[in-house]
């Protein structure tokens, strides 16, 4: 059985002292499953869909089970001939730039200035709708997180967005719209750049596995 976990810097262990700890090897151990951690980190939303549906249909391996840990919404995917990056209101380090593209800085301070936090959030719900469809198309059972619940995106709704809600699997997606992993985290040991620790990833993979236990694919 073969688990694939995707996500940021928050799936990939960031900040952890040792990788074996972080949340989708510790659930894959308590699953006795083989673990593909996808994790990514400073990954965007927009990544993780590319990245998650080019394994899959391009891999010779099945999935068993999908968890992905979506990103903070105002990440966006950008690509040039020199290859992809990720792009976020506010970002002013060099972490896309390292190959030399400086000119993507520009394109940092358009983000900035003019991004549309509604926009972000909208796309992020068709997102889900999308990439649920696509793992249930492949007969792929599949568990989605947020990093944050609270976030910026978040925080001015529009009523028709319920519209939205209706068409998401909440069965499937653990905290919809009312906690994340940094929700649960709160209060526990943290790394310098924000990450939870050993502590944390012990408490999601626990939270993960109990909720799959729920759906009844485990005993």
């Amino acid at each position: 059985m073969r688990l694939l976990a995707i996500g940021d810097s928050f799936t990939y262990g960031e900040e952890l002292s040792d990788l074996s700890k972080s949340w989708p090897n510790r659930l894959g151990q308590r699953l006795g499953y083989e673990v593909i951690n996808l994790g990514e980190p400073a990954s965007s939303n927009d990544s993780i869909i590319r990245r998650l549906i080019e394994y899959v249909i391009t891999q010779n391996m099945p999935v068993d089970l999908v968890v992905i840990g979506w990103s903070l919404l105002g990440r966006q995917e950008f690509a040039d001939d020199i290859g992809y990056y990720d792009v976020w209101p506010g970002y002013g380090g060099n972490l896309f730039i390292q190959d030399g593209a400086t000119w993507r800085n520009d394109l940092c301070e358009y983000v900035s200035k003019y991004h549309n936090r509604e926009y972000y959030f909208l796309k992020f719900l068709q997102q889900v709708i999308l990439i649920q469809s696509f793992l249930e198309s492949k007969n792929i059972n599949y568990v989605m997180m947020n990093v944050l619940e609270n976030d910026y995106y978040k925080k001015k709704l529009s009523f028709f967005w319920e519209k939205y809600f209706e068409e998401i699997d909440k069965d499937k997606f653990l905290g919809f719209n009312h906690s994340g992993m940094l929700e649960w985290t709160q209060g526990l040991a943290k790394g310098p750049q924000g990450h939870f620790l050993e502590e944390g990833h012990a408490l999601v993979a626990d939270k993960v596995y109990e909720h799959i236990r729920n759906l009844g694919w485990i005993s």
